[in-house]
């Protein structure tokens, strides 16, 4: 079959940094969709994503979809014909078909008997589909921040000047955005602004390479960071990958060009995380590093441009960030003469939320709740109430006031200029991490308690005041919050059930909270980790039926989960699952007041075997769950099987005498008791 190649370009002005990245993977997913479901085979399609054009290159394009076969229903058989023959409910079916009576066939249902007639769509012809395609690809974007120009109601993230559409040398007709298709493109903004006639679509990139742009977002981004680490190289020092950096730059320059730069050796007094900010956030450089892996002096930048005289560009890169240094020394210097201790009574000032005060009164909530937590683990309690109270006091630093993102970190920095110990310092840091649900979580005790107790108060507080994530809507990030406690609670030395403490934090909140906002704030604890665990692969199930046992003790949950999918297969799991059920069942049908069981009511044996077993069980289950080897108290419980089978095999629970049966319901209590230490096995579905 013949072949042939395929571009097309929709060209605009320079597009937002921030949606270049999506509309190149929408591109890709539309057009690969859209292409499979009109049928029409191609051998390779590649996206052309840069700031001023928008696009697809596809070769080994087929000229015809394939053919599509089909079936149409026409009427029931005994509608179709009068005697013997065609009715005009046939003849109507044929002709909205353009065929004949003869080419239709009877075909057996399991309703009777009915016409229908087989047949196969011929395939169009590439330059009639791809049209459409295009034409719906652009009309199957995700704009984020759409906007109109001219006098037409179209809409694109910017306004769009030119489409180029060729199949081999050929224009493919087609009109977007009032603009007619053609075999016109455009070059380099600055370096060859002039349009360009494509004669042949395969000959597109090499015509834009020509004209200094490359095209293709993929093969311009390793363009980018080739420049990048040449530049490094020919000047002795290194680069570190950071490709959020790499794919901003990437989404301002259509031509890489880079070029190193210095600045002042004075300013590397400056801490690291504070010069990297200035050349990062607010001037798109790479930060480089010497042969011993310091900072260096050097930084690189990439230029959109070849200029004839690059020592300009250079030295004018070099003027702003030499300004910008100088304010980050300045605000370094400045910082330093006032202690993080000294600024304390400045959080009091700041309002963390209307209803739940200001940040120095959220401080020391969380220093009251971390102290209690950290007396019950055996930390030093004093160490923790120092670095709660510093926790939040370079918010109040010119350094973070003009990075905001160093927060913490400066903190930490401040802290050890200041003498305070190495735990303090360190758990200041800590107070932010982890930032995402793939984030970093602290490495040190008094940073994990920090961040844990403080989340909670977050947490706490906005339920207290109805203020939960609703939908899709969660404008003080709580999913993320929790999230975070989970993980921040798998930290070796805690490991805590969270309940009685989720409790305390309620109930130190400034506007009390009532009984359902706090079972609410459980249960929304208990759905994120659920969710988190669904997410590893873990049965929905079985979660849900060692939360019920398991309380907030979250570190513990996937541990639980792990022992019972580990017996699941068995047929001895199979026969427990069933038991608990009954039980379950049983007591649920007949509700019991607690109270003891009395042995004198024993009328066979089988009941005292099932109490003496199930309580050393239950005894023998709580251990193996303290000391959270799980698989001991799986085996425990599965040792109660013949019992219990023994049990309900010679005991009849409703029986006619009411002390005994309530006495039988007890029993059946305390064997689920024992169940329940490791999870709720109703609730598991075999």
């Amino acid at each position: 079959m013949k072949t042939r190649q395929f571009v097309f370009e929709l060209g605009c002005e320079e597009l937002p940094t921030s949606a270049l990245p999506s509309l190149n993977q929408q591109f890709q997913e539309l057009f690969t969709t859209k292409l499979d479901d009109a049928r029409l085979r191609y051998e390779s399609l590649s996206v052309i994503a840069a700031p001023r054009r928008l696009g697809v290159s596809i070769e080994g394009l087929a000229e015809y979809s394939e053919d599509k076969p089909f079936e149409r229903r026409g009427p029931a058989a005994s509608a179709a014909f009068q005697e013997g023959e065609p009715s005009k409910a046939l003849l109507g079916f044929c002709r909205g078909l353009g065929i004949t009576p003869d080419e239709t066939e009877l075909v057996e249902t399991d309703k009777g008997q009915w016409v229908v007639y087989r047949g196969v769509e011929t395939g169009r012809p590439a330059r009639e589909i791809l049209p459409e395609v295009c034409s719906s690809v652009i009309g199957g974007l995700a704009l984020s921040k759409p906007m109109r120009w001219g006098n037409g109601r179209d809409e694109f993230p910017r306004p769009v000047h030119w489409i180029l559409a060729m199949i081999d040398n050929q224009v493919v007709p087609m009109t977007l955005f009032g603009l007619n298709s053609s075999n016109l493109t455009f070059g380099h903004r600055f370096m060859a602004p002039d349009p360009m006639t494509i004669d042949h679509a395969g000959q597109y990139h090499q015509h834009l390479t020509n004209a200094y742009v490359i095209a293709d977002f993929e093969q311009r981004q390793r363009a980018t960071w080739d420049t990048i680490q040449q530049s490094a190289q020919e000047h002795g020092v290194t680069v570190e990958l950071d490709q959020d950096l790499l794919t901003e730059i990437n989404c301002l320059v259509e031509w890489p060009v880079a070029l190193c730069g210095e600045f002042e050796e004075r300013f590397l007094d400056v801490p690291d995380i504070a010069l990297i900010a200035a050349m990062k956030g607010h001037q798109k450089y790479f930060h480089t590093r010497d042969t011993s892996g310091a900072l260096s002096n050097r930084f690189i930048t990439v230029s959109n441009i070849e200029s004839k005289d690059p020592k300009q560009v250079i030295a004018g890169n070099q003027r702003v960030i030499r300004a910008r240094l100088s304010d980050a020394k300045f605000f370094f210097d400045l910082d330093q003469k006032e202690t993080l201790g000294a600024r304390r009574p400045r959080l009091d000032h700041i309002t963390f939320h209307p209803k739940l005060g200001s940040l120095g009164a959220k401080t020391e909530r969380v220093q009251s709740l971390g102290s209690k937590v950290a007396q019950s683990i055996g930390a030093d309690v004093d160490l923790f109430q120092r670095a709660t109270a510093l926790s939040r006091c370079d918010l109040v630093t010119e350094m973070v006031l003009e990075f905001d993102e160093l927060q913490g970190q400066m903190g930490t920095i401040y802290a050890s200029l200041d003498g305070e110990p190495n735990e303090v310092a360190c758990a200041i840091e800590g107070l932010y991490q982890p930032a995402g649900a793939s984030d970093q979580v602290p490495d040190n005790l008094y940073g994990t308690l920090l961040a844990l107790t403080d989340r909670l108060d977050t947490l706490a507080g906005l339920f207290a005041i109805n203020q939960p994530p609703t939908g899709s809507k969660d404008p003080f990030a709580l999913r993320r919050a929790a999230i975070g406690v989970l993980r921040l609670n798998e930290f070796p030395a805690l490991r805590l059930d969270l309940t009685a403490w989720v409790t305390e934090a309620f109930a130190a909140q400034p506007e009390a909270g009532s009984a359902d906002q706090l079972d609410a704030l459980m249960q929304f604890i208990k759905d994120r980790e659920r969710v988190r665990l669904t997410d590893k692969g873990y049965r929905h199930d079985m979660v849900i039926a060692v939360q019920e046992s398991n309380g907030l003790a979250t570190a513990k949950t996937e541990d639980r989960v792990k022992a019972l999918i580990a017996q699941s297969e068995t047929d001895e799991f199979a026969t427990l699952v069933s038991t608990n059920k009954r039980v379950a069942n049983l007591l649920k049908d007949s509700p019991i007041t607690p109270g003891a069981i009395d042995s004198k009511l024993f009328e066979h044996p089988s009941e005292a075997s099932v109490y003496d077993l199930a309580t050393r069980v239950g005894d023998s289950v709580d251990l193996a769950v303290s000391r959270e080897t799980y698989g001991e108290a799986m085996e425990s419980l599965l040792s109660m099987k013949p019992a219990t089978d023994a049990f309900f095999d010679n005991v009849m629970i409703h029986c006619d005498q009411e002390a005994v049966r309530i006495n039988r319901l007890r029993l059946c209590q305390l064997v689920k008791n024992a169940y329940s230490k490791l999870a709720d096995f109703s609730l598991i579905q075999q």
